[in-house]
Protein backbone atom coordinates (compact mmCIF):
# COMPACT_ATOMS: atom_id res chain seq x y z
CA UNK A 1 0.00 0.00 0.00
CA UNK A 2 1.42 3.39 -0.93
CA UNK A 3 1.90 6.21 1.56
CA UNK A 4 -0.90 8.15 -0.08
CA UNK A 5 -3.34 5.23 0.27
CA UNK A 6 -2.29 4.72 3.92
CA UNK A 7 -2.88 8.40 4.61
CA UNK A 8 -6.40 8.25 3.09
CA UNK A 9 -7.19 5.05 4.97
CA UNK A 10 -6.14 6.64 8.27
CA UNK A 11 -8.08 9.82 7.50
CA UNK A 12 -11.23 7.85 6.65
CA UNK A 13 -10.83 5.72 9.80
CA UNK A 14 -10.40 8.85 11.95
CA UNK A 15 -13.44 10.45 10.30
CA UNK A 16 -15.51 7.31 10.94
CA UNK A 17 -14.45 7.23 14.62
CA UNK A 18 -15.26 10.92 15.10
CA UNK A 19 -18.61 10.57 13.33
CA UNK A 20 -19.53 7.56 15.48
CA UNK A 21 -18.60 9.41 18.67
CA UNK A 22 -20.58 12.45 17.57
CA UNK A 23 -23.67 10.43 16.67
CA UNK A 24 -23.54 8.48 19.93
CA UNK A 25 -23.86 11.76 21.79
CA UNK A 26 -26.77 12.93 19.62
CA UNK A 27 -29.39 10.46 20.78
CA UNK A 28 -31.48 13.30 22.18
CA UNK A 29 -33.27 13.37 25.46
CA UNK A 30 -35.33 10.36 26.50
CA UNK A 31 -39.02 10.72 25.64
CA UNK A 32 -42.24 9.54 27.24
CA UNK A 33 -45.36 8.68 25.25
CA UNK A 34 -48.20 9.75 27.53
CA UNK A 35 -51.92 8.95 27.27
CA UNK A 36 -54.74 9.42 29.72
CA UNK A 37 -58.10 10.91 30.56
CA UNK A 38 -59.27 14.14 32.17
CA UNK A 39 -62.57 14.38 34.04
CA UNK A 40 -64.20 17.21 35.98
CA UNK A 41 -66.60 16.04 38.68
CA UNK A 42 -66.64 12.60 37.06
CA UNK A 43 -67.54 13.89 33.58
CA UNK A 44 -65.00 13.74 30.70
CA UNK A 45 -63.70 17.18 29.73
CA UNK A 46 -65.17 17.63 26.24
CA UNK A 47 -62.50 19.98 24.84
CA UNK A 48 -59.50 21.50 26.55
CA UNK A 49 -55.76 21.84 26.80
CA UNK A 50 -53.31 19.94 29.01
CA UNK A 51 -49.75 21.20 29.49
CA UNK A 52 -46.71 19.73 31.20
CA UNK A 53 -43.85 21.91 32.51
CA UNK A 54 -40.60 20.51 33.97
CA UNK A 55 -40.96 20.81 37.76
CA UNK A 56 -37.31 21.79 38.17
CA UNK A 57 -37.36 24.25 35.29
CA UNK A 58 -34.92 22.26 33.13
CA UNK A 59 -36.29 20.40 30.14
CA UNK A 60 -38.93 20.87 27.52
CA UNK A 61 -42.54 21.91 28.10
CA UNK A 62 -45.24 20.23 26.05
CA UNK A 63 -48.97 20.49 25.62
CA UNK A 64 -51.81 18.89 23.75
CA UNK A 65 -55.52 18.91 23.21
CA UNK A 66 -58.12 17.12 25.28
CA UNK A 67 -60.97 15.67 23.22
CA UNK A 68 -63.87 13.80 24.79
CA UNK A 69 -61.82 13.43 27.95
CA UNK A 70 -58.74 11.88 26.28
CA UNK A 71 -55.29 13.25 25.52
CA UNK A 72 -51.99 12.03 24.07
CA UNK A 73 -48.61 13.80 24.14
CA UNK A 74 -44.91 13.06 23.79
CA UNK A 75 -43.02 14.60 26.71
CA UNK A 76 -39.62 14.69 28.36
CA UNK A 77 -39.05 12.22 31.18
CA UNK A 78 -39.01 13.34 34.80
CA UNK A 79 -41.25 15.24 37.17
CA UNK A 80 -43.70 17.67 35.56
CA UNK A 81 -46.14 20.30 36.77
CA UNK A 82 -49.51 19.92 35.03
CA UNK A 83 -51.98 22.62 33.98
CA UNK A 84 -55.42 21.91 32.55
CA UNK A 85 -57.79 24.38 30.89
CA UNK A 86 -61.26 24.02 29.37
CA UNK A 87 -63.74 26.76 28.58
CA UNK A 88 -67.20 27.35 27.18
CA UNK A 89 -68.73 30.22 25.22
CA UNK A 90 -71.03 32.33 27.42
CA UNK A 91 -71.67 35.27 25.10
CA UNK A 92 -70.09 37.77 22.71
CA UNK A 93 -68.21 41.03 23.14
CA UNK A 94 -66.60 43.62 20.89
CA UNK A 95 -62.94 43.04 20.20
CA UNK A 96 -62.23 46.80 20.24
CA UNK A 97 -64.00 49.80 21.72
CA UNK A 98 -65.19 51.05 18.34
CA UNK A 99 -68.50 50.99 16.50
CA UNK A 100 -67.13 48.81 13.67
CA UNK A 101 -65.39 46.33 15.95
CA UNK A 102 -66.02 42.66 15.21
CA UNK A 103 -67.57 40.58 17.97
CA UNK A 104 -65.72 37.66 19.49
CA UNK A 105 -66.75 34.92 21.88
CA UNK A 106 -66.70 35.56 25.62
CA UNK A 107 -65.28 32.46 27.29
CA UNK A 108 -65.71 31.13 30.80
CA UNK A 109 -63.03 28.85 32.28
CA UNK A 110 -64.58 25.60 33.50
CA UNK A 111 -61.57 24.20 35.35
CA UNK A 112 -60.79 25.65 38.81
CA UNK A 113 -57.61 27.75 39.20
CA UNK A 114 -55.89 25.10 41.34
CA UNK A 115 -55.57 22.97 38.18
CA UNK A 116 -54.21 25.76 35.95
CA UNK A 117 -53.18 29.25 37.20
CA UNK A 118 -52.06 28.00 40.62
CA UNK A 119 -51.59 24.33 39.75
CA UNK A 120 -49.81 22.04 42.17
CA UNK A 121 -50.58 18.94 40.10
CA UNK A 122 -47.41 16.89 39.59
CA UNK A 123 -46.68 13.75 37.62
CA UNK A 124 -43.47 11.84 36.88
CA UNK A 125 -42.91 10.31 33.44
CA UNK A 126 -40.61 7.39 32.72
CA UNK A 127 -38.99 6.72 29.36
CA UNK A 128 -41.27 4.89 26.92
CA UNK A 129 -45.00 4.32 27.22
CA UNK A 130 -46.89 5.96 30.11
CA UNK A 131 -50.53 4.86 29.87
CA UNK A 132 -53.50 5.83 32.03
CA UNK A 133 -52.01 9.07 33.34
CA UNK A 134 -55.48 10.22 34.40
CA UNK A 135 -56.60 13.40 36.10
CA UNK A 136 -59.86 13.35 38.08
CA UNK A 137 -60.52 17.02 38.80
CA UNK A 138 -63.05 18.31 41.31
CA UNK A 139 -65.03 21.52 41.00
CA UNK A 140 -64.57 24.02 43.81
CA UNK A 141 -68.03 25.54 43.59
CA UNK A 142 -69.26 26.51 47.02
CA UNK A 143 -72.59 25.08 48.08
CA UNK A 144 -75.24 27.54 49.23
Amino acid sequence: MSNRNRMWTRALFAAAVLTSAFLAGCGGTPKAEVTGTVTLDGVPVENGIIQFYPAGGAGQSVGGGIEKGKYKVEASVGEMTVTINASKVVGKHKMFDTKESPEVDTLQELVPDEYNKTSTLKVTFKEGVNENVNFELKSTKKKK
